[in-house]
């Protein structure tokens, strides 16, 4: 399997994933999946821009990942961002394969609730997380490598 890593981060490319996430798993390409950015030219030239010059980056919505996953299979070792566990869900029952799902940052805003350090959720994302474990998913909450790994059931147990 050429996806690599799975990770939700809702600030998509920066600093730690520059240069430590993508060194660290010899990434390739780089897909963002967000509907939303997919439709935002400006924030799409601003991600490129930000990737190292030998990462390919492309954008795709979740359903359109869905059907290209299906029937291409990634030969490059890939690295997928997403911004929420809502579309990590869609993507897990829409039969992309990934057994770990890293989580990264999720700010705190408007009806958010945190649930461990730069990890704040709403209500369905907080259902999709546990949609996810229940289906299995290694679900970890870890802002760069060499940070202990938090395991999300047992963040969702201690939270409810």
């Amino acid at each position: 399997m050429a996806i690599e890593l799975v990770r939700i981060d809702d600030r998509l490319i920066h600093g730690q994933i520059a240069t430590t996430w993508i060194n660290n798993y010899s990434i390739e390409q780089v897909l963002i999946i967000n509907d939303e950015i997919l439709l935002d030219k400006m924030q799409q030239s601003v991600i490129s821009m930000t990737a190292p010059a030998n990462v390919k980056v492309k954008v795709f919505g979740v359903d359109a990942f869905i059907e290209v996953y299906k029937k291409n299979p990634i030969h490059r070792r890939t690295m997928l961002i997403l911004t929420n566990s809502i579309d990590a869900y869609r993507l897990a029952r829409g039969g992309v394969n990934f057994p770990v799902l890293n989580v990264g940052g999720m700010r705190f805003e408007n009806d958010r609730i945190k649930i461990a350090k730069a990890v704040s959720v709403t209500t369905k994302e907080r259902e999709a997380f546990e949609k996810l474990v229940e289906m299995g998913i290694d679900v970890q909450i870890q802002m760069v490598p060499r940070d202990e790994l938090l395991n999300m059931k047992d963040v969702l147990t201690k939270t409810k």
